[in-house]
């Protein structure tokens, strides 16, 4: 293999063992069949071995217009009875020469409901360490994002892993090599005759450059150009929503006269969605005491959800509606009524798990579920996932199957996405798992994160001004691989407001900064505390003005969403700290940069350098410190790319936005 392999071959590197023997004593490519695919080519590439060896198939996808390459396997037995154990499944497997290198691995938090959610960090592969990355709890994205970029001397190797559940990838560095290998965290399975089972997709993006941001900017692009879902060919956009839920947590009311009382205001400050949550199923217990039971409750909505999606179409918004799926109560219907649809664990008895590798749960609960949509005019359907599925995938493992639960489940769930889909074309989704906890390749190619961290849900609110400090690293470290998401919103100052300002936002109310609890009182205020001094859109004191001044802006500028991001300063949790980013997109010659002085930051003015500007070219620029963009000026290149900016406010921002002048 090369110093740095271009991933040229047809056959991917991957490994398994079989009956204890490693695959690549057992298995030799066979046949290969070639088709296009959008953006390039995939290779069909079959493996076959010994009597008793599964057939392999590699699937292994390139593109034209990029530097990258993904592939999935598949395994099955064509055999008349079962193979040997199949163990330790690594699609990726590959050893790298790096004599006298210092590599460096840069890779994220994932979520956890913590102000630090999706930290950047970095590590160097120093010889004879290994480093290990892998979720917690078996959603892909929970503690750990599945993206990582492989920086060496010269240029790197962006990684990122489609598994929906408990993955892993590891860093081996010898003295001169390092292994790369990543698959699910544990397999050790036999596969019955007629079985097959796919394992976790693999992209590789190669980049010349010793800049990693490169290589970051790369997977975005590729996302957005061959990933990211689409209706009728164009790509489906984050929204600016409104949700009463925490009016439900607040008051335990909900129901069709709030709904439509807030609605009209929520179209007068520009939203593009409105937005129903846990509040509308069931029979009037707590919304997570209800999960399983998908009926309408017709005390809160009398005529169903139509309605309020009828009067969200009137004022062109669309009708978000979120469901839970995958937790079922085990006192709900669903599991009494269906035992068998469901899977058991010791350590959560109150929850059971909808068994999407159930083909008969998958039908009933698809069936169920597009009926509601169909009835209820929804137009983005949200999924959230509240409790971690690795115990009951394991308990329902048996020894010579581990794995094998998860594997279904998985598969499964993609045929559930891709259904629901395919049964409503204009409806697409929105992917949530207590916030960002499974953002992962195959999510995103079928869905969007509109909530990304459940820290800007209440949790956030303890941490008082904290709070906008948690916006700008969970939107800023998210963005750095994910191209379109979403976030929360309780504050409508641009400084509030601007931290969230990547891709797509949702609110509920309007709490003013005062009446938010000092920086070390989160253990001691309960956030109903802080929300019960919210402003909300059921009533008069709503700050409209400023709502409609914070949607404009994000109008304004999300065109620059599919651009390249860049960090133009370190990203911290520090609230000593400033934070500052760049769009760009080199199509149009434009872009913007946001510049944040946190509430604790004793320096009125930071240095920073813009990214991607041309010094010889003029441009126009303003820099706007509240929401009204003054009179753009022209600038030199060369000037605008080395900025001293200052802010004298604390907490304070700056929106600055550019134009290559003609």
């Amino acid at each position: 293999m090369t110093r740095r392999p271009r991933w040229e071959d047809d056959d991917p590197p991957f490994s398994f063992r079989l009956g204890g023997r490693p695959s690549k004593e057992l298995l030799k490519s066979v046949d290969s069949a070639k088709e296009p695919s959008a953006g390039g080519e995939t290779t069909h590439v079959r493996y076959a071995g010994s009597a008793g060896a599964p057939e392999v198939t590699a699937h292994v996808r390139r593109f034209d217009d990029f530097p990258a390459v993904d592939w999935v396997l598949e395994f099955e037995n064509l055999g008349s009875a079962d193979t040997p154990v199949i163990e330790d499944i690594l699609p990726l497997d590959a050893a790298l020469d790096v004599p006298g290198e210092l590599p460096k691995l840069h890779h994220a938090r994932g979520s956890a409901c913590r102000i630090d959610d999706f930290l950047p960090l970095t590590d160097e592969l120093r010889p004879n360490r290994t480093l290990s990355l892998a979720p917690v709890g078996g959603r892909s994205s929970n503690g750990t994002l599945p993206f990582m970029n492989l920086q060496r001397r010269h240029g790197g190797t962006v990684l990122a892993v489609g598994w929906s559940g408990q993955w892993r990838a590891d860093f081996d560095r010898g003295t001169d090599t390092l292994r790369v290998s990543a698959g699910m965290e544990r397999t050790h399975l036999v596969l019955h005759p007629g079985e097959k089972i796919r394992t976790p997709r693999i992209l590789l993006i190669d980049y010349d450059a010793d800049d990693p941001t490169v290589g970051n900017n790369l997977l975005r692009r590729l996302l957005i150009a061959h990933y990211l879902p689409r209706i009728d060919g164009k790509l489906v956009e984050p929204v600016v929503a409104q949700a009463l839920q925490f009016y439900y947590y607040l008051t335990g009311q909900a129901g069709e006269g709030l709904e439509l009382t807030a609605l009209p205001k929520v179209a007068g400050v520009g939203a593009t969605a409105y937005w129903i949550d846990a509040c509308w199923y069931g029979r009037g217990r707590d919304w997570w005491q209800e999960v399983g039971n998908w009926t309408v409750n017709r005390e809160r909505y009398p005529r169903g959800l139509r309605p309020i999606a009828d009067a969200a179409h009137e004022k062109a918004m669309q009708f978000v509606l979120w469901f839970e799926p995958a937790r079922v109560r085990s006192d709900g219907d669903l599991a009494r009524e269906h035992p068998e649809f469901v899977l058991r664990s010791s350590e959560n008895p109150d929850n059971t798990l909808l068994d999407f590798g159930n083909a008969a749960a998958r039908r009933h609960i698809l069936d169920q579920f597009s009926k509601i949509i169909e009835e209820s005019g929804v137009d983005v359907y949200r999924e959230d996932f509240n409790f971690d599925p690795l115990g009951y995938w394991q308990e329902a493992d048996a020894p010579d199957r581990v794995g094998m639960t998860e594997i279904r489940y998985i598969e499964g769930h993609y045929a559930f996405w891709d259904e629901l889909r395919r049964r409503h074309p204009g409806l697409w989704i929105d992917n949530c798992a207590s916030g960002g906890r499974r953002i992962d390749l195959e999510t995103l190619s079928r869905s969007l994160p509109l909530w990304s961290s459940d820290f800007t849900d209440v949790g956030g609110l303890t941490f008082g001004m904290g709070l906008h400090v948690g916006d700008q690293c969970i939107k800023a470290g998210l963005a750095r691989w994910v191209p379109l998401m979403g976030g929360g919103v309780w504050n409508f100052t641009p400084y509030s407001t601007r931290g969230a300002l990547i891709s797509g936002f949702t609110f509920g109310c309007h709490i003013e900064r005062e009446d938010l609890p000092p920086d070390d009182a989160a253990t001691l205020v309960h956030p109903n505390d802080v929300m019960a001094k919210g402003k909300t859109l059921l009533g008069d004191e709503f700050p409209m003005d400023a709502a409609r001044s914070a949607v404009a802006e994000w109008k304004s500028v999300r065109k620059f969403f599919l651009g390249d991001f860049y960090l133009l300063l370190p990203l911290t949790i520090a609230y000593h700290d400033w934070c500052a980013w760049q769009f760009h997109r080199a199509d149009l010659d434009a872009g913007f940069a946001v510049f944040l002085r946190r509430h604790r930051s004793p320096f009125a003015e930071t240095a920073v350098e813009l990214r991607r500007i041309d010094p010889d070219a003029e441009y126009e620029v303003s820099l706007a410190d509240g929401y009204e963009e003054p009179p753009r000026e022209r600038m030199s290149g060369r000037e605008l790319a080395r900025q001293i900016i200052t802010i004298p406010e604390m907490p304070g921002s700056i929106l600055l936005r550019y134009k290559r002048a003609k």
